[in-house]
């Protein structure tokens, strides 16, 4: 199946409001919530299982000047066995002058046997604000599915006003790397990361400055320096405690 999604939001003076929206199977998406802080939330739901070998989905954002969105799912993405093919996803976004996105879908969900490509280009500018994270899970740890995927690799980067100011290259390959043993995922099942510039300097810093050590049993968070914005890397026993952990740092940038 090839999904696909396309949005375009505008600000009409005193909202976000839907400028375009375009959506084929397995995708769907309503008319935006909006919270008290004036973020329009768009929910992806998706009509399928998960995906499987063979589905192309695209994903594309365009955010109008101005506007403040919030883009989701409903929940863990989950990638089947391919069964020796392969399942794809690519994401566009586009954030224009003075406009604010945070895009933090759920978890990616692998399952034993899957391989999956997935490439992201995130372009912005100079006066933008973006909050973006991407989860992975290795496997469905409880039914003993631990890095039973046969290869994961996504590929995102993000360029502020056409210059790189970041690039995740995740290659999770089992059979071709030693992923149990030191420099790897140091006994974590869970993986994601976190990309966060905002022209506010001051709010960066804080975000950078803030403590992120705590219980060794809980999600274990380290942020670094790019160039113009802030990169955090996480590692944890599950995605969804990784996942909250960002979504505290988001409503602290989402004023």
């Amino acid at each position: 199946m090839n999904g696909r999604l396309s949005l375009s939001t505008a600000f009409d003076g005193q909202k976000t409001v839907t400028e375009d929206l375009y959506f084929a199977p397995p995708f769907k998406v309503y008319s935006p919530f909006y919270d008290h802080k004036g973020w329009a939330k768009y929910i992806s739901m998706c009509g399928s299982a998960g995906v499987l070998a063979g589905d192309e989905n695209e994903i594309k954002l365009f955010v109008g000047e101005n506007c403040k969105v919030i883009f989701t799912d409903q929940g863990y993405q989950k990638l089947f066995n391919t069964n020796g093919g392969i399942s794809k996803q690519s994401i566009k976004l586009v954030v224009r002058k003075n406009a604010r996105l945070c895009y933090m879908p759920h978890p990616i969900m692998t399952f034993t046997g899957c391989e999956h490509i997935s490439m992201g280009k995130v372009n912005i500018t100079e006066s933008s604000e973006l909050i973006f994270s991407e989860i992975y899970c290795c496997g469905r740890t409880a039914m003993g599915e631990e890095f039973g995927l046969k290869r994961f690799r996504s590929r995102t980067e993000i360029a502020i006003d056409g210059r790189a100011d970041f690039i995740d290259n995740t290659l999770i390959d089992p059979a071709a790397l030693p992923i149990r043993q030191k420099g790897f995922f140091e006994g974590f099942t869970h993986t994601g990361f976190m990309y966060i510039y905002t022209p506010d300097k001051t709010m960066l810093e804080s975000i950078y400055q803030a403590d992120y050590t705590g219980d060794p049993d809980s999600a274990q968070l380290c942020a670094t320096h790019t160039e113009r914005g802030i990169a955090i890397r996480a590692l944890g026993h599950s995605g969804e405690e990784i996942f909250d952990a960002f979504q505290l740092i988001a409503e602290k940038i989402r004023t």
